[in-house]
């Protein structure tokens, strides 16, 4: 839009490398460990509901969470993290490399971008459950 990608091209450096490249790569290993953090405060947050609200056993409560959490479970949610992290950036640097006229053209492309996203993730979602979890 303010020509700042082809700037880069003018110094000779790679806009891809130097503009998407990082960006999808945090995606990509930042929203897993933002769902392990997510994982963790949800549990712990249940054991607090549990033992202080409703008088639950600690230990049992502990127990029968490990009991229940199944491997593939939090493998499943690592790998869709991974995923949408990867599609939501893509979808982020493809729509605003594609942008066009001027602050208007970025309002459209974050609006596409979104969509994209969106659009992406449900397909996915359905491909990795199906993958991790069809008999």
């Amino acid at each position: 839009v303010t020509e700042q990608i082809d700037a880069l091209t003018t110094l000779s450096t790679d806009p891809i490398r130097y503009l998407v490249l990082p960006r999808v790569l945090a995606g990509l290993l930042m929203l897993p460990l933002l769902v392990v953090v997510g994982d963790v405060i949800g549990v712990f947050g249940g054991f607090l509901i549990a033992v202080y609200r409703l008088d639950f056993n600690a230990a049992s409560y502990l127990q029968a969470t490990w009991e229940y959490l199944e491997p593939i479970d939090v493998i499943s949610g690592l790998v869709k993290a991974a995923t949408f992290g990867f599609l939501v950036s893509l979808m982020g640097c493809f729509h605003g490399f594609n942008s066009r006229g001027g602050a208007q053209g970025v309002g459209a492309a974050t609006t596409s971008a979104v969509v994209s996203a969106s659009i992406l993730i449900l397909i996915f979602n359905y491909i990795i459950t199906q993958l991790f979890f069809a008999r």
